[in-house]
């Protein structure tokens, strides 16, 4: 290791110290010539004095490293760990491919630069200066482009346990993929949480995730970026460009990945979906010792969409003696109903919860804050413990709040293999994602158990169709329209007119009442006075004309007026592909944030998994009521344009429906705007 150090708190004392207390036994050759032993390790002066190595550290300061990187290859090391890197500076990406091609060259994999460094708890090896607390190998693996979110993963909670967890540092070689891909080499891998900022190898990134939906390894992604002022941060304080992010949200969703939105979240969700045992069909059930806690976790639960268990009358009779209680019962307990001796009967409650056929898994609530002499969390704790070793089911410990009071008591649980979630809402957000999972499992192997080799998009359309775009870099609205017409999507018709005459015709023609719209190009047209609607005669089609014609040229178009829920759909190519953006349509696209992202091309199914949580869609669900049939058909035209979209990939370059009109009759664009590539 280059850059070894004898003083504490310096990276290179630090790595020799977390060297020593992940494996003892293996051997470990410092370089330095400034010493002669580091705790109990014999130096060496330089790197050609030492024994052979598979793994050279360097540790050293910035200046060095690229000589230390040229030496440690010379001398036959199979892989590179660098710790350090120049602060930004214009030099800098010149510096970094340097030294990654010198590696690549030489075919040997390097981790970093600038990384905290890594450990793979299941073959007890790894560099980091981050001295882990816990060795003992566990389910969760992390891969981190955050030196600090790095550092919580192996330092701050003993009750999570690791198979791997690395931080990624610059990226000259490894990336971001390759650790997902080694992660999923190991065989104690449950779950994989990746902190992600920016995406250097698109194609790697999207394999990685393939790879683990293929394992059914569900991998949970914390990510920042979301705002400007968070890009720039990135940008300023790490050398690193935040991508699109609905490129990621789109390819995210594509392989079910779950998207935590707080640490808290992340880390609850991988403490649950890290163990040994998922959740298998029905929903969740729960006991806990608080009336009001009840009542907050079925708000919780019904705001969340998290499915709950519904149990059988004769679980439920069984439910009713145990608690000596007539009324009401759910697959969420309070034991403080009923008679007492509630201590008693928490492990039979938890028990019969489990063994009800439609329980996925059981959640049981207390304060880990209470005076130990009340008892409550000692109880509920040892219920746990026993009913754990009687069911195959996940049995979950949870707190109300993320206080954590009694650590022992705690660790115990966590020992015994039973997550232990911090905070009721948090908690039923990890179960939401779980359950998530399931669905997305499920989804997937019916689509690839029914999967048909067809290309739904006419490949003679295609071909004629560009021909007509020639060098145009856009297609307007009536155009756009005709374009999605000819490839089945639902559009409402127009007709162009450049005369008060001509629109009034074209009104008569297509039958009152009809909208007016500025055909003069622009974006926003409503906001320049250029959209006129409900016109129900031949004079308000004269009236509105001659305000749009004055205004803004005398290039109109008229259609017919329609009605229904708006949403909107666009597409923009980003690195992995056609990017499919649904939301609330009309003017209500830039006041509500409701939208979702969709690597393209995608199946209907997938489009109304991906939709369920959108405020628009259960707005549309609730007016159609039970036609389920034009929920259908919004499904399929979504699914439609997305094969659409990618099959212009590389001519189309954007694409803005917006609205899309649902109604009981069906789905109809109204609006459209195409942007076609330069290439």
């Amino acid at each position: 290791m280059f850059g070894a150090s004898s003083r504490q708190g310096r990276p290179g004392y630090q790595v020799l110290e977390a060297l020593q207390r992940i494996d003892p036994s293996k051997s470990i050759y410092p370089i330095t010539p400034r010493y002669e032993e580091i705790l109990g390790l014999k130096c060496f002066s330089d790197i050609g004095e030492a024994p052979a190595a598979e793994l050279a550290i360097i540790a050293g300061s910035s200046d060095r490293i690229e000589t230390e990187v040229s030496a440690a290859i010379a001398c036959g090391a199979k892989s590179l760990l660098v710790f350090g890197a120049p602060t930004s500076n214009p030099d800098r990406p010149k510096w970094l491919c340097r030294i990654g091609d010198m590696a690549r060259e030489a075919e040997v994999s390097m981790l970093g630069p600038d990384t905290l460094g890594f450990v793979n708890y299941s073959q007890k090896c790894g560099a980091t200066w981050a001295i882990p607390e816990q060795i003992e190998p566990g389910g969760i693996a992390i891969v981190s482009q955050s030196g600090t979110v790095y550092w919580e993963a192996i330092t701050n909670d003993p009750r999570l346990r690791f198979s791997f967890s690395g931080h990624s540092g610059l990226e000259s070689t490894l990336t971001m993929a390759d650790l997902i891909k080694y992660c999923l080499t190991i065989d104690s891998t449950r779950v994989i949480g990746i902190y992600v900022e920016t995406v250097r190898d698109a194609e790697g990134f999207e394999q990685s995730l393939a790879e683990a939906a293929d394992r059914e390894i569900p991998v949970v992604a914390l990510y920042a970026g979301r705002t400007d002022k968070s890009r720039t941060q990135m940008m300023t304080h790490a050398g690193r460009l935040a991508g699109g992010r609905s490129d990621l949200e789109g390819i995210l969703n594509r392989y079910g990945v779950a998207r935590a939105t707080s640490p808290d979240e992340w880390w609850t969700t991988l403490a649950l979906l890290g163990s040994e045992r998922r959740i298998g069909t029905g929903g969740l059930a729960a006991v806990m010792d608080s009336g009001g806690g009840l009542a907050m976790y079925l708000d919780f639960a019904e705001e969340l969409g998290v499915p709950l268990a519904e149990l059988s009358p004769a679980t439920k009779n069984e439910i009713s003696v145990l608690l000596g209680y007539d009324g009401e019962i759910g697959s969420a307990l309070d034991f403080w109903i009923g008679d007492s001796d509630r201590h008693a009967r928490t492990e039979k409650l938890i028990a019969t919860l489990a063994a009800d056929d439609d329980t996925a898994a059981v959640m049981a609530f207390t304060t880990y804050a209470e005076s130990k002499s009340a008892g409550f969390a000692e109880s509920v704790a040892d219920a746990c413990l026993q009913v754990i070793t009687q069911t195959a089911k996940p049995i979950v410990a949870a707190t109300y709040t993320s206080r954590q009071l009694q650590p022992d008591l705690m660790l115990r649980i966590a020992d015994a293999g039973i997550p232990i979630l911090d905070g009721m809402k948090t908690a039923l957000i990890a179960f939401r994602h779980a359950f998530r999972y399931r669905s997305f499992q499920t989804l997937r192997n019916h689509l690839s158990s029914n999967a048909v080799a067809s290309n739904i998009i006419d490949t003679a359309q295609i071909d004629s169709w560009k021909r007509r775009f020639g060098g145009a870099s856009q297609l307007a609205e009536a155009d756009a329209l005709a374009f999605l017409s000819d490839f089945d999507i639902p559009c409402v018709r127009t007709i162009r007119a450049n005369t008060v005459d001509g629109a009034v015709d074209a009104a008569e023609e297509l039958g009152y009442p009809v909208v007016l719209k500025t055909d003069e190009g622009l974006a926003h047209k409503a906001a320049h006075g250029g959209v006129h609607l409900a016109l129900q005669d031949s004079n308000a089609v004269r009236s509105a004309y001659s305000k749009v014609a004055a205004g803004l040229g005398p290039k109109v178009i008229i259609a017919p007026m329609a009605s229904g829920r708006e949403i909107a759909i666009g597409m923009v190519y980003g690195q992995f592909g056609p990017t499919m953006m649904i939301s609330a349509g009309g003017v209500l696209i830039e006041l509500l944030k409701d939208r979702c992202y969709l690597l393209g091309p995608v199946s209907p199914e997938e489009v109304k998994s991906a939709v369920e949580d959108l405020q628009v869609m259960r707005v549309i669900s609730e007016s159609l009521g039970l036609n389920a049939v034009a929920e259908t058909k919004l499904y399929e035209l979504i699914s439609r344009i997305s094969h659409l979209a990618f099959a212009f990939g590389g001519v189309v370059s954007e694409l803005d429906i917006n609205p899309v009109l649902v109604s009981a009759d069906g789905c109809v664009a109204v609006d459209a705007l195409i942007g076609l590539s330069s290439n």
